[in-house]
């Protein structure tokens, strides 16, 4: 089964009218600068024959919202029975939203999304980095757009090997016995060097903090954002899903190798 797929312009809009349907709760990504700054948000409206959706701005979780412009590139994603879609979208105009006779809130009109992204709940689990796997990691404060600058000063690259991968994030085990001093949420860039014979996969992360792996070792927690805008981000997906249905077969193979006598199986 695929970790990853496009939907068909018939079931975007089946889906996109169940969200509607149900008001239900999506993440908004933005960037501004080099930070990207995520914040929920509610669906309230769609019109896939002028070719719009409308999702409220005043911050699910009572957090404002960034201002944006018309015109702004936003990366919207949702969860949809047991997946996760994603997509990007333009913001076409801002305003108010009528939720009843006697109430409105503010909302944002968002361009119809080209293609939806549907992510098996599967491609989100944390699946561990097999034992006999090194996958080595590199770390720094300001996302891809501060590559350059922290490479020419190595003491602020933060070395280490990956413990776990899922499709939105990930848990480095760090070289350093020092942690970072990077504060929750900021926005850091991260080099993974993938066993996929590619070039090593560069993406921008939130920093969550310093966490225990299933060893009880130590490793900084990272959150994947800005693949649903970026112009790389769906090949980035990509790759993220079949490393981690590779690992996760990995798993599975050596678990069977494992358990019971030694008993060899036989298929008729």
């Amino acid at each position: 089964m695929r970790p990853r797929r496009i939907l068909t312009a018939r079931e975007a809009t089946e889906i996109l009218d169940r969200a509607v349907q149900e008001h239900a709760l999506a993440v908004m990504s933005v960037q501004q600068g080099n930070d990207w700054h995520t914040f929920k948000c509610r669906f309230l409206e769609r019109d896939p024959d002028r070719r719009f959706v409308v999702l409220d701005h005043e911050g699910a979780d009572g957090t404002a919202p960034p201002e944006l412009e018309i015109g702004a590139y936003v990366g919207i994603s949702f969860r949809h029975k047991s997946r996760k879609v994603m997509f990007a979208s333009a913001v076409e105009a801002k305003g108010r939203f009528m939720v009843d006779e006697q109430r409105s809130i503010p909302a944002i009109r968002y361009r119809w999304p080209e293609t939806l992204t549907e992510l098996q709940r599967r491609a989100y689990y944390r699946t561990p980095t097999p034992r006999d796997v090194e996958v080595t990691a590199n770390l720094w404060l300001g996302g891809q757009a501060a590559r350059d600058g922290a490479q020419q000063r190595a003491m602020s690259v933060f070395g280490g090997r990956l413990a776990d991968l899922s499709c939105g994030g990930c848990l480095v085990r760090l070289d350093q016995a020092t942690p970072p001093e990077w504060g929750m949420d900021d926005t850091i860039g991260l080099e993974l060097h993938l066993p996929d014979g590619r070039e090593p996969l560069v993406l921008d992360a939130y920093f969550r903090g310093m966490r225990a792996d299933d060893d009880d070792q130590m490793g900084a927690a990272v959150q994947f954002v800005g693949l649903e805008l970026a112009k790389d981000g769906r090949n980035k997906l990509q790759r993220l899903a079949r490393q981690v249905q590779a690992f996760h077969r990995q798993h599975m193979a050596s678990g069977f190798k494992s358990r019971g006598s030694g008993q060899r199986l036989s298929f008729e």
